[in-house]
């Protein structure tokens, strides 16, 4: 499912101030560049991470299997770290092309026109009792009369409660070499390649969630930490100032804590936060 951000209009229903952000934002080239790139990153902040990554090189060693993406919703670093690590979804545009052009195929024979025009008509009649467009082509293409699945609630006919989100995204799935942790408190999109946690990282028992889901071999460290962490402002000074310094704080002592050394790794550059 590509991220790619729809474009607001500038109508007089915006006030002026959100009509030249939204300038602003339109005309930005990471933006733009964001828009048009194949790998369709979440966050403008992933070309950041990839600027940073083109100059010092400390994702795509061989023996970097574990990171740690601290503040990772929506998921543009957790993207990066994943592709450098050699988690990839291949062919997903290819294969929806190949799924058209069968169904189209399919369409020119005899049946394949019969099954269209009997899904035109449970649409039609799906549309008459407000169902959800998701129940809509569930019930067009497994018909009225199928066994439910075992797995769905009796009380949601209409498809209230479904999500509509697949589990994981289209596609072909490449492995990659290790693993990355994705820890906010916000929730985060399926990525290839992605653990995440949806915690406080400043509670006391995030730091045990993320050791448990660290591979065994690891011994409880991870190669690079990723931080992109910020309170939200309140408008006191004071509040911000040491909401800033909590998460620092935190971060360090996870650090501390968890990061592999360059001694241990044998080789300069080892063991990464950003």
């Amino acid at each position: 499912m590509p991220f790619r951000p729809s474009a607001f209009r500038l109508s007089h229903k915006n006030p002026p101030s959100s009509q030249r952000w939204l300038a602003r934002h339109f005309k930005d080239p990471v933006v733009k560049q964001r828009l048009s790139h194949p790998d369709n990153y979440r966050s403008r902040s992933a070309f950041k991470l990839l600027e940073l990554e083109d100059a010092y090189k400390f994702l795509r060693h061989a023996d970097v299997h574990t990171i740690v993406d601290l503040g990772a919703a929506p998921g543009g670093w957790s993207q990066v770290a994943a592709a450098k690590m050699g988690w990839k979804v291949e062919d997903a545009g290819l294969q929806r092309a190949e799924a058209v052009a069968d169904g189209e195929r399919a369409l020119k024979t005899a049946e394949g026109k019969r099954e269209k025009l009997r899904q035109d008509e449970a649409l039609t009649m799906n549309k008459r009792f407000g169902l959800k467009d998701s129940a809509k082509r569930a019930r067009a293409a497994a018909g009225w009369s199928t066994t439910p699945d075992p797995d769905s609630d009796p009380l949601d006919e209409l498809g209230l409660d479904f999500d509509e989100s697949p589990k994981t995204p289209p596609g072909t799935v490449t492995k990659g070499r290790g693993t990355v942790i994705g820890v906010d408190l916000l929730p985060i999109y399926p990525i290839p390649g992605v653990k995440t946690l949806k915690m406080d990282f400043l509670a006391s028992e995030t730091a045990d969630y993320i050791e448990a889901l660290l591979p065994p071999e690891s011994e409880g460290k991870v190669d690079v930490i990723l931080s992109d962490m910020a309170a939200n402002f309140s408008g006191n000074r004071i509040h911000d100032v040491q909401s800033s310094l909590d998460i620092c704080h935190a971060v360090f002592e996870f650090t501390h804590k968890h990061l592999r050394t360059a001694e241990s790794i044998g080789r300069t550059r080892g063991g990464v936060l950003v």
